[in-house]
Formats: structure tokens, C-alpha cells, sequence
């Protein structure tokens, strides 16, 4: 029943994707209203639920039960999935009580943090949490291969994958079971227009610098501390499938020289490349990856790493590799010499 969360991109790539929808359709770019909601660092988790077939859990890539685990997400959620879906979901969201007597699955997207699952963060060190940020139907047909979904379609009745609007469960939650919701904490609304985007360029780094200065998930907890940036949804026009990130300086995985850039980044040389697209931010990605696939950081397993860190930044530097023409090949043979002595020093 595993169902895959999409990358979340970032702002140049949204700028794209919405030019070519305008050229495509010989129509002027559009002003869209993005709504966006603080971006908590942790380990992407979601619960299911299909009439015939029960609920389950999965962590980023993986089914996951209480004796096959990640993080403690299955052990902790799996025992209260059913009650929460009888007493709070279905009682409480029509939409989602009618997709779910039709036969659709439910996918309770969030994240899964607090505890020890990421440090240097404000929300270290509370009790885990799993907050849902995104709520998806799927039809009961739909192949879970693990390749990322096709949103593009924004016709419901040909999609088999939809983004549920989130004035339809931004209520859903169960603060004594430690489920909350990202809407209840402070949201962040923009509009961009997409004939001029770099007019809201400082906009986005003031409101991501200051979630990073402090959290505002900590601080309703009471903490201080970092946070980690804001993601920007865009729900009127392509019911959720236009979403971006804007990570904080802290927390980047590439050396950026301006958060929320408009422009593909032009490498000097492949060197330049893979200081900009290879940091330890990401390389730690790597590693939680390694560890979600419960395989230990040792040597033998140093192939697996390299795999997922190089088709991590091929997937998301793409633009970037085309526009300094780099190829993948020569990403991989810098990449390993420049991660093999940092891998090491995890062992």
C-alpha cells in the first residue's frame, strides 16, 4: 500500500513550470496566492487507511509495522491509527468520510519529529510528534512502484492521486496522542506574480530568516532555537501541485549565494558544481536515508550511500547540470572523491 511523497522543489523550479504551462497554452502569466506553512525538520512519515484493507504506516521509502520500524513512527502511531480515523477523521471530514466509503485510500502525509530524530533544531528534544501537512486520494488501482506520482492533471475524475484542499482536514488532529496539524501553528500567505517573481524575492527571505532565527513551532512549544524554512503551496489554480521550499542558510543542502533564487545557478566548472550541490547537509540526508533502510554505516555499505547522494542532486540540480553543461558521470567520480574521507569518519 506504500504510497510516494513528492520532491518538493524549489522556486526557480516553480517559476519554470508555470512559464511553460503559460507558453504551452499561448496565455499570459498568471498572479497565484501561495499559502505557506513552516517546513519542520524531521523524517517524512504518513498513515494510511483503505476501507477493505486496514491502515498502515511507511516512513520516507518504506512500509514500516512496529517490529520493522523507523524512528519509533509505527510503534507509536500504529496501536491509535484506527481509533483516530473512527472518532476524529471520518466524524469529522465529509470529504474524506465519502472517499473513504468509495473505496479510495487516505494518505495522512506529516512529519515525524521532535525526540532525537534531528538535532540542532528548536523542536529537539520535545516528545516526537507527527505533524500532517498534506492529505492525498488515491484510487484503489493506483501502482505504488515507488516512482514519484504525476500531479500535473488537476482533473480530479482522471487523476488517480489528489490533493485534498486543506479547509477539509487543517482541523484533523489528537494533541493527547502527539498528532497535530501544520495549520496549528502560524501560516503565511503570497502572492506572486509570475511576470516579475524576483518582486518577491526579499519577501521570501525575510519570512524564511525569521522561521529559521526562531521556530514558530518551537516557540508554541516554548522553545527556542532554529528552524528550518517555509514550504509554499498553491491551491486555486493546481489544487497543490505547485509547491516550493525555501530553506534557511543553516539547513540548505547547496551552498547558495541567495535563498530563493529565480534563476537557474550557472556553475564555472564541475568543481564549482559539486562544492555548491555536495554538502554535508545533504550528505546527512545520505546518511538518514541509510538509516531509514536500516543499513549500517560501514564500508560495504558505502555504494548505497553514493547512489542515493548522487542521484539526489542529479534529481535536483538538473537545471543547474544543464545550464553549466556537467553530465552525471562527471558528478559521480568528484562526488565519491570528495565524500569518501567525510564517510569515514562516520563509520
Amino acid at each position: 500500500m506504500f504510497t510516494h511523497y513528492p520532491s518538493t522543489e524549489q522556486f526557480r523550479h516553480v517559476i519554470t513550470s508555470v512559464k511553460r504551462y503559460a507558453e504551452n497554452r499561448s496565455e499570459g502569466l498568471p498572479t497565484l496566492k501561495f499559502v505557506g506553512t513552516v517546513k519542520l525538520h524531521g523524517s517524512n512519515a504518513a498513515i494510511g487507511f483503505h476501507k477493505d484493507d486496514g491502515h498502515w504506516c511507511q516512513s520516507r521509502n518504506n512500509v514500516i509495522t512496529p517490529k520493522k520500524d523507523f524512528e519509533g513512527f509505527a510503534k507509536s502511531l500504529s496501536p491509535v491509527a484506527d481509533q483516530f480515523l473512527t472518532e476524529f477523521i471520518l466524524p469529522q471530514c465529509p470529504a474524506l468520510r465519502e472517499h473513504y466509503e468509495s473505496g479510495r485510500r487516505i494518505v495522512l502525509f506529516g512529519e515525524w519529529c521532535g525526540g532525537k530524530i534531528q538535532k540542532n533544531v528548536a523542536i529537539f528534544g520535545l516528545p516526537k510528534m507527527f505533524v500532517i501537512f498534506n492529505v492525498q486520494l488515491c484510487d484503489d488501482e493506483t501502482q505504488t512502484t515507488g516512482e514519484e506520482p504525476d500531479d500535473s492533471n488537476d482533473d480530479e475524475s482522471k487523476n488517480p492521486r489528489v490533493w485534498l484542499p486543506p479547509q477539509q482536514w487543517s482541523h484533523i488532529k489528537w494533541h493527547e496522542k502527539s498528532i497535530y496539524n501544520i495549520y496549528d501553528f502560524p501560516t503565511y500567505d503570497i502572492d506572486i506574480n509570475f511576470e516579475c517573481p524576483q518582486l518577491v524575492q526579499n519577501k521570501l527571505i525575510e519570512i524564511t530568516e525569521s522561521v529559521e532565527e526562531q521556530c514558530p513551532v518551537g516557540s508554541h512549544f516554548n522553545r527556542t532555537g532554529l528552524g528550518e524554512g517555509v514550504v509554499w503551496t498553491e491551491w486555486e489554480k493546481s489544487n497543490g501541485s505547485l509547491v516550493f521550499k525555501v530553506k534557511g542558510e543553516k539547513h540548505s543542502v547547496t551552498k547558495v549565494e541567495t535563498l530563493a533564487a529565480v534563476d537557474t545557478v550557472k556553475c564555472e566548472n564541475l568543481q564549482s558544481f559539486v562544492n555548491y550541490a555536495c554538502t554535508e547537509n545533504r550528505m546527512e540526508q545520505g546518511l538518514e536515508y541509510m538509516r531509514e533502510q536500516q543499513l549500517p554505516i560501514e564500508m560495504k555499505n558505502f555504494g548505497v550511500f553514493m547512489k542515493w547522494l548522487v542521484g539526489d542532486i542529479v534529481k535536483e540540480e538538473k537545471d543547474t547540470m544543464d545550464a553549466s553543461d556537467i553530465n552525471s558521470a562527471e558528478v559521480g567520480r568528484l562526488v565519491k572523491s570528495r565524500v569518501l574521507p567525510w564517510f569515514k569518519n562516520q563509520l
